[in-house]
């Protein structure tokens, strides 16, 4: 809030095409000719109302951003007061714990596109899990479904990856496919996601704007989606580490996992494709780099496979909760999803499954003077992440 720097890092890239949307409108021409941006035309259209008051310049346009991640929030809180029949203190507590997590700081912090679409995803879990709720009453039913397929729509058209949540969306009918409006809601509410995001892919001929997939790669990058669960496992760490299963025995396969990995790497594989590199290679030395790059890749991967383990177990223990599975379906999902972006690995990508995260690892946390220690050390992190944008920019 307090900084007054003009556009910087991605800022102007977004901003670039607000001219084009206010010269077309939402149209088949803008969404042709959007430039230097993967994600859809949510960014403009919910910018656009607000120009008046932003100027689309900071600190009034990184403002709206911090707005909506408020919003997730009380849309979380919401949705756990409903789902655990929780007061307003219990619910909010974990509800906040977006605010410890590292990642969130910078989509939030700057005038970026990832935090929109997550606002509208949250929406639409909210209307969704309102409308599960007026099974019975057709018309309550089919105006929160309408609502919450609209929502989902909106999602989509922010980022792509929020597909994710549409075949994510039929875990709602398992052990329940026997409840006639349970399959109408969830067909109606994927069949309108999918009406409102189709047509644009098809004006695109694709998942994201003609011009952008000119420059981004084509196929799959395996280790971007490795990147993405060790970060899932790191934020699950601050969220709820009970989720973790943890005894001597675990302790000693994940030491022996981490050497053979290891061995792997130094004698096979030679990758040094880590975070924070270009950071090592300002401060150390060769050597020090060189172990680094050696050793942090067998480390994450190490990280993301004891992740991805527990949360299969995990998953399989609330296999009789198809709410919670719906959620942690669509947070893993958009992990993997970062596998898909071929170009680049960015933790902004893996902000985007962190409010279902959130939901989904609800029945592993617990307020405690522990939670309250991850609370500060994450937000401490997520502070600093966010200032170095700033400050060397």
């Amino acid at each position: 809030m307090w900084h007054h720097q003009p556009p910087l890092y991605d800022e102007p890239l977004f901003i670039s095409n607000m001219p084009l949307f206010n010269r077309y409108g939402l149209s088949a021409t803008f969404l042709r000719e959007m430039d230097n941006q993967a994600p859809g035309p949510l960014y403009e259209l919910m910018h656009y109302p607000l120009q008046a008051i932003t100027h689309m310049q900071p600190p009034g346009l990184r403002m709206v951003n911090i707005v909506l991640l408020w919003c997730i929030i009380l849309f979380l809180a919401i949705i756990l007061k409903r789902q655990y029949n929780l007061g307003w203190e219990q619910a909010l507590v974990p509800a906040l714990s977006m605010m410890a997590l590292p990642v969130v700081w910078p989509v939030a912090g700057m005038a970026l596109t990832e935090i929109p679409p997550m606002c509208c995803a949250m929406l639409s879990v909210l209307l969704l899990q309102r409308a599960l709720a007026c099974e019975g009453r057709s018309w309550f039913l089919l105006l929160f479904t309408l609502l919450a397929g609209v929502a989902l729509g909106l999602a989509i058209w922010g980022r792509s990856p929020f597909l994710v949540m549409v075949p994510a969306a039929g875990l709602l009918l398992w052990q329940q496919a026997q409840r006639r409006q349970r399959w109408i809601i969830v067909c109606l509410y994927v069949s309108v996601g999918l009406a409102m995001s189709v047509p644009v892919f098809l004006i695109w001929h694709g998942l994201m704007p003609p011009k952008q997939a000119l420059v981004t790669a084509e196929g799959f990058k395996i280790w971007h989606g490795i990147l993405a669960f060790a970060y899932g496992g790191l934020l699950t760490l601050i969220i709820a580490p009970r989720w973790f299963y943890f005894n001597r025995r675990i302790a000693w396969l994940l030491v022996a996992t981490m050497l053979i990995l290891t061995l792997l790497n130094i004698t096979l594989l030679h990758y040094t494709d880590t975070p924070m590199t270009a950071v090592v290679k300002r401060i150390g030395s060769n050597v020090f780099v060189h172990i680094f790059s050696s050793l942090v890749p067998p480390l994450l991967a190490t990280a993301a496979l004891y992740f991805g383990v527990c949360s299969l177990l995990r998953t399989w223990e609330e296999r009789h909760q198809p709410f919670t599975l719906f959620m942690l379906a669509s947070g893993f999902l958009l992990l993997l999803s970062c596998a898909k972006i071929t170009h680049l690995f960015s933790s902004r990508y893996v902000a985007q499954a962190t409010p279902f995260l959130v939901l989904g690892m609800m029945g592993f946390d617990k307020i405690s003077y522990g939670k309250c220690v991850r609370f500060a050390i994450g937000a401490g992190l997520g502070l600093v992440s966010l200032e170095s944008y700033f400050s060397f920019h």
